[in-house]
């Protein structure tokens, strides 16, 4: 009798949101979801639903420059990390990309279905706007990518993000991790110095050549 009592009051106990079912529209984001601008595919997610909730892999370029809406400096070939946790929000599928470096934040994705062949993806914890995905075949291509060309230059970049940042210096000595291109907002550009004041007439400086802000 005891034992029945117990099975009932698990039954009726709420389920922690991080054990979830997927829900039936849910099961539809299986399959491989791109991130496609001006015609070319910058990223490919690729969703598997186990018994477990989610799981997955991150397709992108081995090294890229971004504002959150424009990618320029792409460099292939592409790289693929797999997921290390996914779970079932309801509605929503998400997969965690652990960062082995120490100190570093994961990379997480929740997906949404937004029609057969549409899905929204929302960076989690970037503060950026979620992206609209597209339906792809399995292990499509990324790509192709022209140098010097910026992707995603038809959406309106933010005040702070007027042009796309200059390329990183020269990376770390070997042995050492690389840094994560960053996947975030550019910071403001820094005010303009003011003009040093006149020296006095008697002193009679001699004229040099400009001060050149932001070298």
């Amino acid at each position: 009798m005891i034992r029945r009592w117990l099975i009932l009051l698990l039954l009726l106990l709420p389920i922690p949101a991080a054990a979830q079912q997927p829900t039936l529209a849910s099961t539809f984001l299986e399959g491989s979801w791109a991130l496609r601008l001006d015609g070319s595919i910058v990223m490919r997610w690729d969703l598997e639903l186990t018994a477990d909730g989610w799981t997955g892999a991150w397709v992108k370029p081995s090294s890229f420059r971004s504002d959150g809406l424009r990618f320029g400096n792409i460099q292939m070939p592409s790289h693929e990390r797999k997921a290390d946790k996914g779970q079932a929000l309801g509605e929503w599928a998400e997969i965690t990309f652990d960062d082995p470096r120490p100190g570093e934040e994961p990379d997480q994705f929740r997906f949404r279905l937004l029609s057969a062949n549409r899905a929204e993806l929302i960076y989690v914890g970037t503060g950026l706007p979620p992206f609209t995905l597209e339906r792809v075949a399995a292990g499509a291509l990324l790509g192709p990518f022209e140098d010097g060309k910026v992707y995603g230059s038809s959406a309106a970049p933010s005040a702070a993000a007027r042009a796309l940042p200059q390329p990183p210096a020269p990376g770390p000595a070997a042995g050492t991790a690389p840094q994560r291109p960053p996947l975030q907002p550019l910071p403001a550009r820094p005010p303009a110095q003011p003009a040093p004041a006149q020296a006095p007439e008697e002193e009679a400086p001699v004229q040099g050549p400009p001060a050149m802000i932001g070298r």
